[in-house]
């Protein structure tokens, strides 16, 4: 069997709004009061084997005009081999941020390579238009944002299905997924849509972000959380869809990836 490699980041921030990025894809994007600690996969953002980037934008807690000075972000890479148990083979990357203090900063920012080895390419962003090159990006881009609210609005989940099936593919490539696995991320989501959680509009103030090398595109509220979200009122909870677009070469419109 081909090895599987999984790459994740371990991470931990305090007082800061802060983001990470891995070859210029937001892996962790966060508004922290507190402290967070935490470890997630990073697969699905190496395209392919060989040299990456990460990168991280350490910005002062929303209405704040500095960092705090207990503002600090953390991180190391970890890789660990899930071929036949899910075994540490090594970690490396390892960042801290400088101490803040009494020191007046506005932002703090790293970036930095690593190599990784993957058994796949996957066929994402790079395949993608330069979104500078795009006239009326941002109405396309809400345009696109509006179709998918529809579509989960009118409860036409084969037709989301669809919508996100790139993304989900590349997924369970990069994450070593099988079909039952693939499918059974699907039916989870159907379940989440239909157990009392509504589509909210997209809000006037969301802000567009470009990534991805150019070619990727999204919008954010302004605390960072994904613009495109449900909610159950009666349980008090939301839903985050944490999705991204881009526009294949030979097409015009925004598509999901």
């Amino acid at each position: 069997m081909t090895n599987q490699p999984y790459h994740m980041i371990d991470f931990s921030a305090s007082a800061c709004l802060f983001e990470i990025r891995i070859n210029d894809y937001p892996v962790i994007h966060m508004n922290v009061e507190g402290q967070v600690a935490s470890t997630i996969p990073i697969n699905y953002a190496i395209l392919k084997s060989g040299v990456q980037t990460v990168s991280v934008t350490i910005l002062p807690n929303i209405g704040d005009p500095e960092l705090h000075p207990k503002s600090e972000v953390k991180f190391n890479l970890k890789t660990f081999d899930v071929t036949h148990d899910f075994t540490l083979e090594k970690q490396f990357g390892e960042y801290q941020s400088e101490t803040v203090g009494e020191k007046k900063l506005p932002v703090i920012k790293h970036a930095g390579t690593f190599t990784a080895e993957v058994p796949y390419t996957l066929e994402a962003w790079q395949n993608g238009k330069d979104l500078e090159q795009v006239e009326d990006c941002r109405e396309k881009l809400d345009a696109a944002y509006r179709k998918v609210s529809r579509i989960i609005q009118d409860g036409r989940f084969e037709d989301y299905k669809k919508e996100i099936a790139k993304r989900e593919r590349n997924m369970a490539v990069s994450m070593y997924l099988s079909e039952a696995e693939l499918e059974g991320r699907f039916e989870s989501l159907v379940d989440d849509f239909t157990s009392g959680f509504e589509i909210q509009p997209v809000a006037r103030e969301a802000v567009m972000l470009i990534c991805g090398g150019g070619k990727v595109a999204v919008l954010k509220k302004v605390n960072g959380e994904p613009a495109l979200y449900l909610e159950n009122r009666e349980k008090e909870e939301e839903l985050m869809l944490d999705i991204s677009f881009y526009i294949p070469e030979g097409k015009n419109e925004f598509e999901i990836i």
